[in-house]
């Protein structure tokens, strides 16, 4: 072959390549000129819909609103192997299908709304019943609440440590996730999350500190026990608004609202208990004792609440003639003093109970699965016993009865439903009710039916039952200052119950429950006492006169400071019928984008216009308090701020609240 050939064939060469070099700058340059400089170049190893990208092989993805702008992120179901290829199975332009041939599905179903735009998240096992389905969402660049009731309720939630825990109804003093709760989580960047009630559902929250919320499928033999041999799925929705307070009033408008407020009276004037000054100790002579000093110091009150112990037997449903000798002639005593007279109840029969055997005769109790025998369980004050069947209709009505016995005999008024949790079940039982967590939901229910026209009864859970209109009460407080189920965990309870929709927060008794012999000191006493007196409800039982005269007259002083602002209160109450929306809110409600706002928990708003800052620290007769955008009156100077602003070091002497009423 001669030279002069081969030259010419590379002039055609050079000249082609010059050719397909040219037609690719152009078409670049066309699609440069076409593209929206907000958007991203489509990435072939990505999946799109809507604003979620989604990443093959990695599964790693984010909602964005921008290229800027990534509202979420995480990690759906790691395959864990490019090998393990997902195959499209009828995608669209709003739709996601992916199909792991033999072993999952998932559908991402994409909705926009007027407020929202939503993703349907549903993955779907179809390979064995013990599957596992784990997503997980990234906790940086945003703040987050919601979720539960906690022993340490730190807020923002990203604070938390929760490693993986079964999302049913707990006592949280098993410091798991507690008797408050919806499946429901939301964030500063406006997005929230809801996952579906018949999922089994785990989470974890900055396991191994990994900055990650995660949610898990499962079945196992406790607490999803799988008798109909289920494959597990996994189904929540995401959705995104401009921020935290269009994202909760779009998605918080699935709950139920309340159908009525409870009592006035409750909103207006203190609940006096026995429990945390006697603890047990209580017999007739100390609740008539008790009752007179109310009256004798010249405090208001509600009602007067009988607490344990005042049966012969723990399920018993009398009075222990031994301490209360005439139990009949102690109410009416206490009704000539104007005391209502409310008792404590619960769902538990001791085995040395007449009550139980009669329970279990009727078939009244949880089971043992696929037999009549009952299931004992243990309980704090008992370690045999049965407990009650609230999915079994008859047994709910003799229940009832019991408490209509209750009031007709002895006038009682009202009553103290405890616990209700689905932790006090056996791990293995057989009710009508596959799903463990019924309990709390059934057994707050019941409590309502018990007083449907007054509406004085507590309860303590909360699960799906926003419509009931009762006070719930958060689980018992330790008498400290800190995060550790104290003090310091009384507002972000309160933000956290009116998030997932129970407005009628029934703060725990004011100091703490003087559990172990710690009875609150004089400052903590004071300083809860100033922190629960705008709070919907005062609950008192440490009695303040057990400290000195000025005490008393700090006390007297808060209680008549909740009676001049219970008109508020109430009205606020109607208002969550109305919306839902919460009687105390955090400092984004009426500012959603100011980032100190959105970390603040030892402040809160009483509505929209009445902030409130008490002090929360040991020894402080000072604070930092920062008022949100607007002016704000100050009610211990009449000073008025223009926000938003930091007043640092803000004088609070011990017997002072400061309070700053918005001028609108």
């Amino acid at each position: 072959m001669s030279g002069k050939k081969i030259n010419g064939r590379m002039k055609v060469g050079i000249a082609l390549l010059s050719l397909i070099l040219l037609s690719a700058i152009v078409g670049i340059v066309a699609w440069q000129v076409g593209r929206n400089d907000n958007e991203e170049p489509q990435i072939a190893d990505e999946y799109v819909v809507g604003n979620l990208q989604l990443e093959k092989y990695t599964w790693n993805f984010k909602i964005k609103k921008s290229n800027t702008d990534v509202r979420l992120s995480g990690q759906l179901a790691n395959t864990g192997s490019k090998k393990n290829v997902a195959e499209d199975c009828g995608s669209s332009d709003n739709a996601l299908c992916l199909d792991w041939i033999g072993t999952k599905d998932l559908l991402i179903s994409y909705n926009k709304y007027a407020s929202a735009e939503c993703y349907d998240i549903h993955w779907r096992t179809r390979a064995c019943s013990d599957q596992i389905l784990l997503d997980c969402f990234d906790l940086d660049n945003a703040h987050w609440y919601g979720g539960y009731e906690d022993w340490n309720q730190f807020w923002p939630l990203e604070q938390t440590t929760m490693n993986l825990s079964a999302f049913v109804a707990n006592d949280s003093y098993a410091k798991r996730i507690g008797g408050v709760q919806e499946r429901y989580f939301l964030n500063s960047q406006g997005v929230g999350i809801n996952i579906s009630s018949d999922v089994p559902l785990y989470i974890s929250i900055n396991q191994t500190s990994d900055k990650q919320i995660c949610l898990m499928a499962k079945y196992e033999k406790y607490p999803y026990t799988n008798t109909k041999g289920e494959y597990p799925h996994l189904s929540y929705t995401i959705c995104v608004a401009d921020n935290v307070r269009k994202i909760h009033d779009f998605m918080s408008a699935s709950f139920s609202k309340p159908s009525n407020i409870p009592d006035r009276k409750l909103f207006k004037y203190p609940i006096w208990s026995t429990w945390a000054q006697y603890h047990k100790d209580i017999n007739q002579t100390t609740v008539i004792e008790f009752a007179s000093n109310i009256l004798k110091y010249n405090f208001s009150h509600s009602q007067v609440e009988i607490d344990d112990d005042w049966t012969p037997k723990y399920g018993d449903m009398v009075f222990n003639v031994n301490k209360f000798p005439n139990a009949t002639e102690m109410v009416k005593q206490l009704n000539a003093m104007g005391l209502r007279v409310t008792i404590w109840v619960h769902p538990f029969f001791n085995i040395d109970s007449l009550t139980f055997q009669e329970a279990k005769d009727k078939f009244f109790l949880v089971r043992q699965y696929d037999s009549q025998v009952p299931a004992l369980v243990s309980w704090w004050d008992g370690d045999a016993a049965g407990i009650l069947d609230v999915s079994n209709k008859d047994a709910v009505q003799w229940f009832i009865k019991k408490l209509q016995f209750l009031q007709k005999t002895y006038n009682i008024s009202s009553f103290k439903f405890d616990a209700g949790e689905t932790n006090w079940l056996p791990n293995i039982f057989e009710t009508a009710y596959d799903s463990p967590n019924f309990y709390p939901t059934k057994w707050a229910e019941l409590a309502y039916a018990s007083d449907t026209d007054v509406r004085h009864q507590e309860v303590r859970v909360g699960v799906r039952t926003q419509h009931l209109p009762v006070f719930v009460r958060m689980l018992d407080k330790n008498s400290n200052w800190e995060n550790k189920n104290g003090l310091k965990t009384l507002i972000s309870t309160a933000f956290t119950f009116g998030l997932l929709g129970y407005p009628f927060v029934l703060p725990d008794m004011i100091g703490g429950n003087a559990y172990e012999g710690n009875k609150p000191d004089r400052e903590l006493f004071i300083r809860w006492l100033e922190a629960t007196a705008l709070l919907p409800a005062m609950q008192f039982s440490i009695v303040p006169w057990q400290y000195d005269e000025e005490v008393v007259k700090i006390s007297r002083k808060f209680v008549q400071l909740h009676e001049q602002y219970s008109d508020l209160i109430t009205e606020l109450a109607e208002e969550s019928v109305r919306t839902g929306a919460p009687i105390i809110r955090p400092l984004w409600w009426i500012s959603p984008l100011d980032k100190e706002c959105q970390i603040i928990d030892s402040e809160f708003l009483l509505g929209n216009n009445t902030l409130v800052a008490p002090v929360l620290e040991q020894g402080a007769i000072s604070r930092d308090i920062y008022l949100p955008l607007g002016r704000w009156r100050a009610s211990i100077d009449g000073l008025v701020i223009k926000g938003p602003e930091y007043l640092r070091n803000y004088s609070v002497k011990l017997d002072e609240l400061p309070i700053f009423t918005r001028i609108v």
